[in-house]
């Protein structure tokens, strides 16, 4: 199993990738639109390169029809992890043994459906059309074996994917501890042991294991320091540990009273809702 480690170990370097870590500022869709343009092209000119070095005929519109066969990956890749999801075979040794069963399915299940829609399309354009039989075979003979091997790589990427993003939002984008000034001394506090930050002014009050201390910097500076996922800004001058709620109560005007299991009670305002918003889920 050491080569899923060193997958692991690669998936972290390449999503630390600064380029790769400003990702989310880019139009996704447009990017993936780019990724299959990209590829369609890069077929039907493989295509056309073919015809030129064999000496064949090279139509466009078969060959652009054909490498359609591509587009297909993105309902049958979505169809694959949400199968694993429900199975949840996620032990890898257990996955070496069931994905080639997976992967072939999905092969077939591929190459059944392109040929329908290959079939379907040529009916109205072609004429004659194209014959089922034919198209099920040529797929077959020349895609099976690197559709084959895309989806039975296909989860072992994803978990190393996940597991590398998971990592590097937790070890390099916000830090394990942070500097508290207090007068003369400097403090390296754990952000896990942080329960509470809010306006104190002319401080910022900062309330970790039941001490409370005094600091300099904003809440929009600890907003973009600590981590998202577990500190939440729930008021214009309060930042709250979501591990530390244990009760939310309305008060039927959109805003909420959140009670810590410190025994503090804050005042969740509905203004930054669309922060707060997944612990009424």
């Amino acid at each position: 199993m050491a080569v899923f480690g060193k997958l692991d170990r690669t998936m972290e370097q390449i999503i630390q990738n600064p380029f790769l870590a400003n990702f989310s500022k880019l139009n996704k869709k447009l990017f993936w639109i780019g990724i299959f343009t990209l590829i369609m092209g890069l077929s039907v000119l493989q295509d056309y390169l073919f015809s030129q070095i064999r000496d064949t005929g090279f139509y466009f519109s078969d060959s652009l029809l054909y490498n359609c066969i591509w587009i297909f990956l993105v309902p049958l890749t979505f169809l694959e992890t949400k199968l694993l999801e429900h199975v949840k075979p996620w032990n890898k040794g257990v996955l070496i043994f069931l994905m080639p069963v997976i992967s072939g399915v999905l092969v077939l299940l591929h190459i059944l459906i392109f040929t329908s829609f290959f079939v379907s399309v040529s009916y109205f354009v072609f004429s004659p059309s194209h014959r089922f039989i034919r198209i099920f075979n040529s797929a077959l003979s020349s895609e099976f074996s690197l559709l084959a091997l895309y989806y039975f790589l296909t989860p072992f990427l994803l978990k190393s994917f996940k597991t590398a993003v998971q990592r590097a939002s937790s070890s390099t984008m916000y830090p394990e501890n942070i500097k508290v000034k207090q007068g003369l001394i400097t403090i390296s506090l754990p952000t896990q042991a942080i329960e509470l930050i809010s306006t104190h002014k002319p401080y910022t009050l900062i309330v970790a294991n039941t001490n409370s201390y005094f600091d300099n910097r904003t809440i929009k500076d600890f907003e973009t320091v600590l981590n998202p996922r577990l500190f939440l800004r729930v008021h214009r001058s309060i930042i709250v540990n979501k591990n530390l709620i244990r009760e939310l109560r309305s008060r039927k005007n959109g805003d909420y009273d959140a009670f810590l299991s410190n025994g503090q009670t804050i005042r969740l305002s509905r203004h930054y809702r669309t922060r707060w918003k997944e612990l009424l889920q």
